[in-house]
Formats: C-alpha cells, sequence, structure tokens
C-alpha cells in the first residue's frame, strides 16, 4: 500500500447497487438524449429556415417562401414541444436520485459519512436519509411507482450487506479500486472529451464568423450582387454558441478538472494516512467531491 493503490480484494457487479440506481440512471440517460436532440432539432430546423428565407428573396417561387414558412413554425412547434415535456429537468431529477442512492450505496458498504463502524441501526439510517432526499426531490418534479418500503431498506441488496460486514482494510481497498479509482477515470475521461468539444466547437464558430465578415465586405464591394450570405453564416455560428452553451463544454472542463485533482489528493491521504477513526469523515469527503451538487457549484465558477 505504499503508492496507495488499493489491493484487490472484493469485485462489486452492476446489479449489486440498488435497483432504484439502476432505474433512475436508466431515466435519466434517456431524458439527457431526449433534452439534446430537442434543442439540436431546434437549432438545425432554424439555420434551415433561415437558408430558405435567404433564398426566397433571390428565386421567384413561392414555394420556397412556403417551405421557409413551414420551417419557422415548426421550429416553435419543436420548442412548445419541449417546453412540455420537461426533459432537461427530469433528466437532472433523475440523475440526481441516481448519484444520490449510488453515493449512499457506497457509503452504507464501507462504513463511511453517517453509517460508521458501531452504527446500531445502518439499514434503518439508509431508509432515513433516502427517504429524506427523495422527499425532496419530489417536490421539483421527480415521480416513482414504488411503495414507500420498496424505497427503503428494500435498496438494500445481500451484497452490499455482504462488503459491510468485512473487515476495515478490505472496505478500504475496495472502496479505493471500486469507487475512487473508478471516478478519477471517469471525470479524466469526461474532462478531456470537453475540452476537445470545446475546442472543435469554437473553431467552427470562429470559422463561421469570419466567412460571414468576409460576405460582409464582399457584399459591400459589391462582389456578391444582391446574394446576402452574412445572415445564414452568423444563423450558423451563433447555432454553434448555443450548442455550447447547452453542453456546457468549458464549464465542464473546468469543473471536472478540479475534480480530478481534488479527488486524487483525497485518494492518497485515504491510501497513506486515514485510520479507521477518520474513514468515516474521509469517505463522506470524497463522496461529496463526486456529487452533482459540487459539479453544479463549479460548473457556475467556470462558466
Amino acid at each position: 500500500m505504499g503508492d496507495g493503490t488499493p489491493v484487490p480484494s472484493t469485485t462489486l457487479s452492476a446489479g449489486d447497487l440498488p435497483p432504484l440506481f439502476h432505474e433512475s440512471d436508466r431515466q435519466a440517460l434517456s431524458r439527457q438524449s431526449e433534452s439534446f436532440l430537442a434543442v439540436r432539432a431546434q437549432l438545425v430546423v432554424l439555420l434551415l429556415a433561415t437558408c430558405a428565407a435567404t433564398l426566397a428573396e433571390h428565386v421567384d417561387d413561392h414555394a420556397v417562401a412556403a417551405l421557409a414558412a413551414v420551417l419557422y413554425a415548426l421550429t416553435i412547434v419543436i420548442g412548445v414541444h419541449a417546453s412540455r415535456r420537461r426533459a432537461r429537468a427530469h433528466w437532472q431529477a433523475h440523475r440526481a436520485v441516481a448519484e444520490t442512492v449510488k453515493s449512499l450505496a457506497w457509503q452504507y458498504m464501507v462504513h463511511g459519512g453517517p453509517f460508521r463502524t458501531g452504527l446500531a441501526d445502518p439499514d434503518g439510517m439508509f431508509t432515513e436519509r433516502l427517504t429524506d432526499r427523495l422527499r425532496e426531490l419530489r417536490k421539483v418534479g421527480w415521480e416513482d411507482e414504488r411503495s414507500a418500503a420498496g424505497l427503503g431498506a428494500g435498496q438494500i441488496t445481500p451484497a452490499m450487506r455482504a462488503v459491510r460486514a468485512k473487515p476495515f482494510e478490505v472496505r478500504r481497498d475496495f472502496y479505493l479500486r471500486d469507487r475512487v479509482l473508478e471516478q478519477l477515470v471517469w471525470y479524466g475521461n469526461s474532462a478531456a472529451q470537453a475540452r476537445r468539444a470545446a475546442a472543435r466547437w469554437s473553431t467552427v464558430t470562429a470559422v463561421l464568423t469570419l466567412l460571414a465578415l468576409f460576405a460582409a465586405v464582399l457584399r459591400a464591394m459589391g462582389a456578391l450582387g444582391d446574394w446576402d450570405l452574412t445572415g445564414v453564416l452568423s444563423a450558423a455560428a451563433a447555432g454553434g454558441v448555443a450548442w455550447q452553451e447547452v453542453r456546457r463544454h468549458r464549464p465542464l472542463t473546468y469543473a471536472h478538472s478540479l475534480i480530478e485533482q481534488d479527488l486524487e489528493t483525497v485518494r492518497i491521504g485515504m491510501a497513506t494516512t486515514v485510520t479507521e477513526d477518520g474513514w468515516a469523515e474521509a469517505v463522506a469527503e470524497a463522496e461529496r467531491l463526486v456529487s452533482p451538487q459540487h459539479t453544479d457549484w463549479l460548473v457556475r465558477f467556470g462558466s
């Protein structure tokens, strides 16, 4: 353990986590995809409508003008439909539930946070914490048809109880390998992907803006005749900027890079200096770092 690398001890499969985590994770991914698809469709249709409107100014064809009108109307329809579906709100609610359940499960298993060694009723504590958090999330629109009993101790799987019964050294190595290291890899990869996406879209919008500038200069010189491509290119550039804002590439790069650094510091401390007496607090700090609330807080500073 001199280098802080956990020794293989216990393996947790995906099915060993609470059922509510898997269902909420699936719903979150589905709603996230729906949310991004709606925004992308709206931006693309709006750009097509702008192209059709520009073409209609130079083509003596009522069909092209009608097409532009239809596309503008379709843009409005897509926006209204997306607003009624509230895919983004549902995505965030389901993601919050999934991460809450997952975090509580890990803390329960390894005696972290409020589930410290010696706790008289860890199952009761799990039920209480989960019930309180789900009650808060119901206020923002989260819904589930399970009974109250099914959302409490019924979420504690046999594998979770088996891990909780293991000695401290085994639980420590297990947590460092299957939770902390896994999160380190995820945040590192996510930051790298967001950084590449930010650079790619920044290049695209810069090129489109430059082309709009050239088009404006050429039109002023009379080189383009009656054609005004500035509006189309400007709309395309604006669409690129809007897409970056929706995906939050730069803020996520900032937030995930900081979390990766802080989590690595916590990992080294947990592997080398944290004793069983301070273990519960160390786990609680690690879980705080990977919580959606902490990520959202950092994203605001990276915006």
